[in-house]
């Protein structure tokens, strides 16, 4: 996670290893090693997104503005999104398929961070030729496309407003002690938050007098846990809205004002940026 390896050695080892060993080691090694191969610190930045959505986003972002060659985006689709994978002008690369194997494993570990530890996709698309002989076992249900233009995994639109799981992180967070103290304070900051939204938006300056810190404090005590006093509130104020959304006789602008929002499209773009879903969109998922 911590070392650097020239590409072209990563997948020369990958290629060796198919040749000599097991034509299906990427789809085995993703499979085993997961999201233990991300850096420790990105990881769990990951899973304290407030969606399932800005986790995937905030990988995109660190991929693309970090990485010199790989390629990850998100594809919105009318009841999906694909979560793709690509190295532009490497497909015919000496192990580029066993990698990009390894790397929809990684993916998929982290998404169950959120969906849960045996959930797999409805697809996954990959450039290779031949589809995997492994994948049967590997991901029980789930289409495998050959000859794609990129790797993917489809997510589910209804399943992109999940949290993580509680007690499914692989980053140790909970046998660090100072991440524990964390994210006690943190889980305080979200329960007083609550009750101040129908005021509109509460201030970073606000929130410190709330905790008796100063704001710089606050600023500091949040960004040791990897977030912004915004990206928190705006977590609380989406898992306020969909609690009340789930009550089918409360009207989405009367949800709007009760998350501090006096206007309704300013809300909605809101939970669809973290979310990845409108109001109406969640509702309509979560009642059905």
């Amino acid at each position: 996670p911590d070392m650097l390896v020239p590409l072209s050695r990563a997948w020369a080892f990958f290629a060796s290893a198919a040749e000599h060993e097991d034509t299906m080691v990427g789809w085995r090694v993703g499979a085993h090693v997961g999201d233990h191969n991300l850096n420790r610190g990105l990881l769990r930045k990951l899973e304290i997104a407030p969606t399932l959505f800005q986790a995937l986003q905030g990988l995109v972002r660190m991929a693309n503005s970090e990485a010199s060659h790989i390629q990850l985006g998100i594809y919105e689709r009318r009841g999906d999104v694909l979560f793709w994978t690509h190295y532009s002008g490497k497909r015919d690369d000496a192990g580029y398929c066993f990698s990009q194997a390894y790397q929809i494993g990684v993916i998929l570990d982290l998404i169950r961070h959120f969906l849960g530890r045996h959930w797999v996709p409805d697809e996954i698309g990959i450039e290779h030729s031949i589809a995997p002989d492994v994948a049967e076992a590997l991901f029980p249900g789930s289409r495998i496309l050959s000859q794609q233009p990129m790797g993917y995994i489809t997510v589910p639109r209804t399943s992109l407003h999940q949290t993580a799981l509680r007690g499914s992180s692989t980053s140790e967070v909970a046998h660090d002690p100072v991440m524990t103290e964390d994210l006690d304070y943190t889980d305080t900051l979200r329960a007083v938050l609550r009750s101040y939204l129908p005021d509109g938006y509460p201030t970073a300056r606000f929130a410190a007098e709330l905790m008796d810190v100063s704001e710089r404090t606050l600023v500091r005590k949040l960004a040791a846990r990897g977030l912004t006093y915004g990206e928190l509130l705006d977590e609380v104020r989406l898992t306020e809205a969909k609690e009340l959304l789930r009550k089918p006789g409360m009207r989405i602008e009367d949800v709007a004002l009760s998350v501090g929002f006096t206007n309704q499209s300013n809300f909605t773009r809101m939970f669809r940026r973290i979310s990845g879903l409108t109001p109406r969109e969640f509702r309509k998922a979560a009642l059905s």
